[in-house]
């Protein structure tokens, strides 16, 4: 799957809030009218995963070795195909670990391992090695 960037600011996002907002205040994507996102308009992205949390669905890429998850609407869809290496996983409410996660959609570790994501936002080293290494198997299939 890949998107292109056609919004990199929080003010961008306003208009799928379903409700009115000050500039100053957070919005359910998590971000105020002043917020800028580390995107770049204009530029493709490969997706290596989407969350879905409180309603809201976000996609997991990098820019320049940055990994990050961005509120969908920062996006269009170029290329719909999702992998078929992808894997789903859905949380129950109950799920004391992730309350807010309702699902994710992506590659193995990922879906699998509860502690993958927080690793990655984390900068940890070993997270963004398996990210990076899913990334390249990932662009190998979609060049073929």
């Amino acid at each position: 799957m890949k998107v292109r960037c056609v919004h990199n600011t929080g003010e961008a996002l306003r208009a799928y809030e379903g409700k009115e907002l000050s500039k100053d205040e957070l919005g359910k994507f998590g971000a105020t009218g002043h917020t800028e996102f580390g995107v770049t308009i204009g530029k493709e992205y490969v997706v290596m995963g989407m969350l879905m949390g409180e309603g809201v669905l976000d996609y997991l890429i990098d820019d320049g070795g940055n990994i990050s998850a961005y509120p969908y609407p920062l996006f269009e869809v170029v290329d719909s195909n999702l992998p078929p290496n992808w894997f789903f996983k859905s949380y129950k409410n109950t799920d004391d670990s992730y309350p807010y996660q309702e699902a994710v959609w992506g590659y193995h570790e990922l879906v699998f391992d509860d502690t993958h994501y927080e690793k990655l936002v984390e900068g940890d080293e070993e997270a963004e090695r398996i990210y990076f290494r899913r990334k390249i198997e990932l662009e190998k299939k979609l060049a073929e």
